[in-house]
């Protein structure tokens, strides 16, 4: 019985929106370790993002025990936490769900990735210790994102 409820509880644990500032992902983006992460931009509103979205929980699941790690960064307002919790239970989404708290996002982009406009969705890879980084501002195949993450990964 209590293996059930260790069992729930850590599907639970999975299935939080980390509400974070900018610092946290500057935090992620210079980290050295040697690990590729897979981080994801997207919000409940867009389209194309959405449609990808089962591509990155794929390979969350394909890689979960090998460095490898997705962090999928909800563009969606601070305000609207309810609803993407509510969107990433209805999907059952098992990767990392950040939601980023900043309204300016002039303030941050440029220092993250200065080719970036913005759009969404927008996929950046990096393994700071192997000094790889990728950077992609479109909506991406399945094939496209396997393709680059079995390019990157450890």
């Amino acid at each position: 019985m209590a293996t059930i409820f260790c069992f729930i509880g850590l599907y639970a644990q999975a299935q939080q929106v980390k509400v974070v500032k900018f610092g946290e992902l500057q935090k992620l983006r210079t980290s050295n370790t040697d690990t590729l992460y897979v981080v994801n931009f997207w919000a409940t509103w867009c389209g194309p993002c959405i449609k990808e979205l089962p591509y990155f929980e794929a390979v969350n699941k394909q890689y979960r025990n090998q460095p490898v790690r997705v962090v999928l960064v909800s563009m969606d307002a601070v305000q609207d936490l309810k609803k993407v919790k509510a969107f990433m239970q209805k999907r059952k989404l098992a990767s990392d769900v950040w939601l980023l708290n900043e309204t300016d996002a002039n303030s941050w982009i440029d220092s993250l990735e200065p080719k970036w406009s913005g759009a969404i969705p927008a996929t950046m890879l990096f393994n700071n210790r192997r000094k790889q980084y990728h950077f992609v501002e479109k909506e991406l195949k399945e094939s496209e994102l396997q393709a680059l993450v079995k390019r990157f990964k450890p």
